[in-house]
Formats: structure tokens, sequence, C-alpha cells
């Protein structure tokens, strides 16, 4: 069995949720001509966690467009999962851990998200 990800319980994992701002968007990576591309892969968020006890850090689609939330607004993650990535160096016994949290969307409490609707084709008229 392989474990990809891990689906936290909102409330016991990260308690009352307060949005703090954009920290960075990533850009799709080109391996074969070793050089960002100017294609925006996400946008990383940082919110803070009563239960974890300060900033964290969370990655959201591209697709799911710039949040527009007032700092210290109250929100809820859609559909959120935790990945662990270990990593160590050479001639090491230890190894550290980084989580990266991940979600389809950042909303208001109470809010919902709204997918962007499919781009139509110029042909649609009737």
């Amino acid at each position: 069995m392989n474990l990809n990800f891990i689906v936290p319980d909102i409330n016991m994992t990260f308690g009352e949720m307060k949005f703090m701002g954009l920290n960075k968007e990533r850009y799709v990576y080109d391996r074969e001509n070793n050089k960002r591309t100017d294609v925006l892969e996400s946008r990383v968020y940082n919110i803070a966690s009563a239960v974890q006890g300060g900033q964290i850090e969370v990655t959201i689609p591209e697709y799911a467009g710039a949040k527009e939330i007032p700092p210290f607004a109250d929100i809820e993650l859609k559909n959120p999962k935790i990945s662990a990535m270990a990593t160590s160096q050479r001639d090491s016994t230890f190894a550290n851990v980084m989580w990266k949290l991940e979600a389809d969307d950042i909303v208001v409490k109470g809010g919902s998200s709204v997918k962007p609707a499919a781009a139509t084709s110029g042909n649609d008229k009737k």
C-alpha cells in the first residue's frame, strides 16, 4: 500500500484559521532547459492556525485564481491534503522531513469555491 498523502481532520489539525496573505507564486520548471517558465503552476499563501500555534503555508493550484481575502479573515480550506518529503545529506544517518499542505481552494469561512468555467470556442454561436 502506498501512502500518497494524509487527509487531515480540519478542526483537530488546524482549528481556527486566519488568512495572512500571499507568500509566493510557483512557476512550472522546464527540466530539459534547466530554467523556470512563465507558466504559473500554483500560489502559496500564509495562514495562521490556532492549533499549530503559528503561521503555516498552504499551496493552492493556479486554476483557483488569486485570492482577494482581507488579512485576518476567518477562512476554510477546500479538500486539504498533507504530504511529506524526506531529505538527507550524504554520509548522514539522519533525514529532514518537510511537510507540504495543499488544498483545492481557500475561501472565507461560510463561503464556497467556484472553479473557473472552461473556455468556450468562438464556434458556439447559434
